[in-house]
């Protein structure tokens, strides 16, 4: 069902926002590709920039797709949603953990620090912190998809369950007519 609403740029940017969060872990990958294996002449500047705007690009259409209903996403959900929600419950944690400045600011001085190392060591360990962002938009990606079960969005925490009783209303044993 295709919405005529829309303008097709947007609806070309919503189906790409759909798979936004691989294609930017497809750009994750490249970018450590790229500090690994620089390219070698024009390519070793045009080659950054251009993953940098992608990058941009792709954050900015994933952000816009997190704030729509998407039909695919309707589709694509699982129909045991609260069985596979009790299993990525890790997941569920780093997506909330990731907005919690006492965790954010010192993976992000790790991640912004890790890009100064020099030596081969440095490198690896280079590699690996960059790699760990693939891990941030795959537990992003099933927070979206299974926001509903999310224990920390249903009751902050832990997801217990409350069980409120409606309150008695007073009964009157006269009919209307």
């Amino acid at each position: 069902m295709t919405d005529h609403s829309v303008p097709w740029g947007g609806q070309a940017g919503g189906r790409i926002g759909h798979h936004a969060s691989t294609l930017l872990s497809v750009a994750v990958v490249a970018v450590v590709a790229v500090g690994l294996f620089p390219p070698p002449g024009l390519l070793a500047v045009t080659v950054p920039v251009a993953l940098f705007a992608f990058v941009i690009a792709m954050f900015l259409l994933m952000r816009q797709h997190d704030r729509s209903l998407c039909e695919h996403c309707m589709l694509s959900m699982p129909l045991d949603a609260a069985e596979r929600a009790a299993r990525v419950h890790r997941r569920f944690w780093v997506a909330h953990s990731g907005s919690e400045p006492r965790i954010l600011l010192p993976y992000l001085a790790v991640l912004v620090g890790s890009n100064f190392a020099t030596t081969p060591y440095g490198r690896a360990l280079w590699a690996v912190v960059q790699l760990s962002l693939i891990y941030l938009l795959l537990a992003s990606a099933t927070h979206r998809r299974l926001q509903p079960w999310c224990p920390w969005c249903r009751g902050g925490g832990g997801g217990s369950d409350v069980d409120e009783t409606p309150p008695v209303l007073p009964h009157d044993d006269r009919q209307l007519t």
